[in-house]
């Protein structure tokens, strides 16, 4: 069955083809003495040929401003714009439409064509002409509301899908700030509209009390198969950090089982921190993520990891390394995913590091909480991103020595 696209390309050859005779008759009878109909299709194929490329633009801008009069329309649509969008953007509507359902709207368009075709010629008379035009747009218009509804339909299981995404990452990470002597701790993670695969844990390691881990984890993916990742992954994380207190231990134990047990092309940015309770000491090991921040008398500082880097699930030998750095009260440590630093204003500028610097550098830190800290670096986030759209999961967790 010829689809719409097609059928357009038809009309089109057609008419060039119409055209071709026209002016090889009207060549013929010009042979024979009378040039005057060959002058006439000469002229107006000259004014066709010139104001093609104009009647193109003027259709191109026509297309965008009925786009723009259905997108925007608050209240209820005029017939008219609703015509004009429906015909201009045919082509790209009839290509959103899934494979199964082309020949469905096709058939509907067809039943209209014949319906009009049968009201022009008068087929049938009298009621016979009413009950023969009333049935095919009937049909039609049935066809037509089924496909919608199917859309609708699937619309709405995926918003089904994309809620319960949202709920399995919420529900692995904690609902109450940890209470450890020397620490006051903070954390947060606000899911885009599209979910993904951000979230943070706290739990100690290693089997000990002293061993405090902080993991900020950003899964690739979106949706069920980003939420399905971060169970997996959360699950072999909170396994192997019950084996060992090591962050690099437990990161080149957790990318062997990422890596074996997801396809290809799958990856798990993860940053793990160790707290070490008795000594103030910040053990940490990096895996694709976004570098923490310490904010100390010295200023602000990118912790720099030692060794690979490579995201979890890139290479299966991956051995990574730790970094020790010694804390000091009033230290306050920054530990944050992409969707922070990348979130960007209507001018298409993305929030940056240095933007993030100077939020941190420009609030007294020393007399409020770490909650309130958190809470600051939201607010500057907000405010630069000026009402535009959440694109990538923000996680933040802030941690101050007391």
């Amino acid at each position: 069955m010829i689809d719409p696209v097609q059928f357009k390309k038809i009309i089109f050859l057609a008419l060039k083809i119409i055209i071709v005779i026209e002016l090889i008759s009207a060549f013929g009878e010009g042979i024979h003495g009378n040039w005057t109909r060959f002058a006439g299709d000469l002229i107006i194929a000259g004014f066709l040929y010139l104001t093609w490329d104009r009647l193109k633009y003027a259709i191109a801008q026509r297309k965008q401003i009925s786009r723009q009069k259905i997108e925007l329309s608050t209240e209820h649509i005029r017939l008219w714009d609703a015509l004009a969008f429906s015909l201009l953007w045919s082509d790209e509507i009839y290509t959103d439409i899934p494979e199964d359902r082309k020949r469905l709207v096709v058939i509907s368009y067809t039943l209209i064509t014949l319906g009009v075709i049968a009201a022009f010629f008068h087929i049938g008379s009298g009621l016979m002409m009413v009950v023969i035009v009333g049935g095919l747009i009937l049909g039609a218009v049935n066809l037509l509301a089924w496909v919608v509804s199917l859309e609708r339909e699937a619309k709405e299981s995926l918003q089904t899908e994309l809620t319960l995404a949202h709920d399995v990452q919420i529900s692995l990470m904690p609902k109450t700030e940890p209470s450890l002597p020397g620490y006051d701790i903070a954390g947060m993670s606000l899911p885009a509209q599209e979910v993904g695969g951000d979230y943070y844990d706290y739990t100690f390691v290693g089997g000990s009390n002293e061993r405090f881990g902080i993991s900020i984890v950003d899964v690739s993916g979106k949706g069920m198969q980003a939420a399905m990742s971060v169970v997996f992954t959360s699950g072999a994380y909170t396994s192997e950090a019950k084996q060992s207190d090591s962050p690099a231990e437990i990161l080149t134990r957790l990318n062997r089982s990422i890596y074996t047990h997801t396809k290809r092309g799958h990856f798990v940015s993860f940053l793990l921190t160790v707290l070490n309770l008795s000594d103030q000491t910040l053990c940490f090991a990096n895996a694709g993520q976004t570098k923490p921040m310490l904010y100390s008398s010295k200023g602000v500082e990118h912790l720099n990891s030692v060794g690979i880097t490579f995201p979890l699930g890139m290479k299966e030998d991956s051995a990574y390394e730790e970094r020790n750095i010694q804390l000091h009260s009033g230290d306050i440590v920054f530990l944050l995913t992409d969707g922070i630093t990348e979130t960007m204003n209507q001018q298409k500028e993305l929030f940056g590091n240095e933007r993030l610097e100077q939020c941190i550098k420009q609030t007294d830190l020393s007399g409020i909480s770490a909650r309130q800290i958190m809470n600051r670096v939201s607010e500057c986030v907000r405010q630069f991103s000026n009402g535009s759209a959440q694109h990538d999961d923000m996680t933040l967790v802030v941690v101050k020595v007391l």
